[in-house]
């Protein structure tokens, strides 16, 4: 029987009965060509079976944050620490410019003595200077007292390189530097909350891009000394800047908006660094085999 493992054989029995027998020695044959781990067979106790192999993950990419746009700004009034002068902005057209300013200081006879100056020739026009650090950055068309900002969300952060500003006729010094932005009882118990959620993601995304853009730098000592010197800086830097903030210690509005105009400029960096791509070495050219000998005739 096991040499015809396919055929039917007959088997006469009592009244004539016959029983057909047939494929028995087939399913030993097919048994054998069941693998471990076919598809919808199990595979054996005690049989390894290999996991299929994992697709390579990519690197994490730093977080981003977005430059806010100028109507984030339009329309509101804004002032130096929270506390003194005004500032607001306007939209003419497709135009920005200054609607009212008011700046305040100290008096140049008497330094202790405060003073407050309301610009006049309202409103002024404001210059585009593009994005240098990621923001969008105007410069006020002010005579006496021209300076600087950059848009950040609710607020700006002026500049006037260091330098303070004097209206003789006044009697009044003043110093435009700062972050302006709104009255503390602006913030409501829900809304600082809110800022403490996004200070944590904004810090999160400078500590990222600057450890992204020390890795850039590879083995260039002197790079990676300056960055290491301007992050220490940016630190130092918003403790004075928002130290002087109405109400910073409950609300923490500057050192937010602060920390999230450090993390667009740095992001605006390093995509710069991510774009120059190195240039890739050139091949070098085949070395042509020297000319065989001619045979001496």
């Amino acid at each position: 029987m096991a040499d015809v493992p396919n055929r039917c054989r007959r088997y006469p029995l009592k009244g004539l009965t016959i029983v057909l027998v047939c494929g028995v020695a087939a399913a030993p044959a097919l048994a054998q060509l069941q693998l471990p781990g076919a598809l919808g067979q199990p595979a054996p106790a005690g049989t390894a079976v290999a996991p299929p192999p994992e697709a390579p993950k990519e690197k994490p990419k730093p977080p981003i944050l977005r430059a806010p746009v100028e109507d984030a700004i339009v329309g509101r009034t804004l002032l130096r620490n929270g506390s003194t002068g005004t500032l607001v902005i306007e939209r003419a057209g497709k135009e920005l410019r200054v609607q009212k300013l008011a700046l305040t200081g100290d008096q140049i006879s008497k330094p202790s003595e405060h003073c407050r100056i309301e610009v006049s020739g309202t409103p002024l026009a404001l210059t585009s200077e593009g994005k240098g650090a990621g923001l969008s950055r105007y410069k006020i068309a002010l005579e006496i007292c021209p300076f600087s900002f950059d848009v950040l969300d609710g607020a700006v952060l002026a500049s006037n390189g260091g330098k303070t500003c004097e209206f003789k006729a006044a009697d009044c010094q003043v110093d435009p530097a700062g972050l302006w932005g709104p009255r503390p009882a602006e913030f409501n118990a829900e809304r600082i909350k809110t800022f403490e959620r996004e200070r944590v993601h904004a810090e999160n995304t400078v500590r990222a891009d600057f450890r992204a853009l020390l890795a850039a730098a590879g083995k260039d000592k002197q790079q990676t000394k300056a960055l290491a010197s301007e992050q220490a800086g940016f630190s130092s830097e918003r403790e004075e800047k928002c130290r002087t903030y109405a109400g910073e210690e409950v609300h923490g509005f500057c050192a937010l908006r602060f920390t999230e105009a450090r993390a667009i400029a740095l992001g605006s960096r390093l995509a710069g660094v991510e774009e120059v791509k190195p240039k890739p070495k050139p091949k070098p050219k085949p070395v042509a085999p020297p000319e065989a000998a001619l045979p001496q005739q």
